[in-house]
């Protein structure tokens, strides 16, 4: 990953290289959970696929009458371990489709709660899940956000389960309380952890903010 940073001064001292070390850090740590509230989201859309659940018909969503397609106008989905709440899964409409081997949704919001750590937001407008590949498309104003006010926007996401992968072709841009990102196309393995952002990539750094240790 080539970065541009723009410090504000022509010469970068030692204190300023750590302060971008750091930074950047932070930035591939927000982005890799943040990755993996999309992983969640799969494995929830996943489980509502494969249970295929009985659905009241005040509740039936448009098509679902068709004989293999179940849906859902409102759904709310929540995984928890030992009591514990991992993610919160919520869709204004979410139908599955047994002929096509496909779960699409509409109008998505999922809460992934980090252990130890503060809950990350991802909402899209639609997407689907493929049931026998397992790869996922979230488009339409992806966003995922975290209260300390770190936020990546890109128009859609794309999940590889073979390749443990997630990508994107369009302009991302992240932002955070010290540092602002910005490039074209990204790629994030989720076994290596490792991070390209293709081309096109600036860089921002807010002095003072980022603390060194």
């Amino acid at each position: 990953m080539c970065l541009l940073f723009r410090s504000g001064s022509k010469r970068v001292g030692q204190k300023r290289r750590r302060t971008v070390l750091v930074g950047a850090k932070k930035a591939k740590q927000f982005l890799f959970i943040g990755i993996l509230c999309v992983v969640a989201f799969w494995l929830g859309l996943y489980a509502f696929g494969t249970r295929r659940p009985s659905i009241p018909p005040s509740r039936a969503a448009g098509g679902g009458e068709n004989p293999g397609q179940v849906g859902l106008k409102e759904i709310n989905l929540v995984q928890t371990r030992e009591g514990v709440k991992l993610w919160e899964l919520k869709a204004e409409a979410v139908e599955y489709r047994e002929a096509e081997h496909l779960v699409a949704f509409k109008k998505v919001t999922l809460t992934y709660y980090p252990k130890g750590g503060q809950a990350i937001t991802l909402v899209g407008n639609r997407g689907n899940l493929d049931t026998r590949s397992k790869n996922i498309s979230i488009e339409g104003e992806v966003v995922v956000s975290h209260p300390e006010g770190y936020e990546l926007k890109v128009p859609y996401l794309y999940y590889r389960d073979d390749l443990k992968e997630i990508s994107t072709e369009g302009e991302i841009s992240f932002r955070g309380p010290s540092l602002s990102l910005e490039g074209l196309g990204m790629t994030m393995n989720l076994d290596s952890q490792k991070l390209w952002i293709r081309k096109n990539v600036k860089m921002t750094l807010y002095p003072g903010i980022v603390k060194t240790g």
